[in-house]
């Protein structure tokens, strides 16, 4: 028989002390607990400006160019992905529309337009720990014909983090 004065934590000398199921699920489910509360979720946002093309010349040699800018934030360091998507077209041909007509254009990762920047494969890779700003690059093939109007296009922007 054990005396009054011993804590009851410690065993009698002779005996073993084993754990319970019931004592061991405790302590996972405090651990459970205990990972969880600590867990910090990142929160991004991402803002951009238009892509607007300067009057076309059906008749020109020159390719229209243009310049966007997206802008992420992140309240911690986050890695993430960009994707663009034309509502008129697919991620690798969008088109600017214009009562029926159609005005192919591509847009980029880099200012000599040689990646191409979509979805899947084609989309933006980066990471921020505050805000960052990426500029897309757009252009208009030279010699396309099409009729005078006024052409448009909306641009889906995807951040995945």
């Amino acid at each position: 028989m054990k005396p009054l004065d011993e804590p009851s934590c410690i065993p009698a000398p002779g005996s073993h002390r084993v754990a319970t199921p019931l004592r061991r699920w405790r302590w996972l489910v405090g651990m459970a607990l205990t990972l969880a509360a600590s867990s910090v979720y990142a929160q991004c946002s991402v803002s951009a400006t238009g892509l607007e093309f300067a009057g076309y010349d059906v008749f020109s040699a020159a390719h229209n160019d243009s310049t966007a800018t997206i802008t992420v934030t992140c309240n911690e360091a986050t890695e993430y992905r960009l994707a663009l998507n034309s509502a008129n077209g697919t991620s690798q041909q969008p088109r600017l529309s214009s009562s029926g007509d159609t005005l192919a254009y591509e847009l980029h990762q880099h200012a000599n337009r040689t990646t191409a920047w979509g979805e899947g494969s084609d989309s933006l890779s980066s990471s921020t720990e505050d805000t960052s700003e990426h500029t897309v690059y757009g252009r208009i093939k030279a010699q396309q014909n099409v009729r005078v109007g006024h052409y448009a296009d909306t641009i889906t922007v995807t951040l995945t983090f």
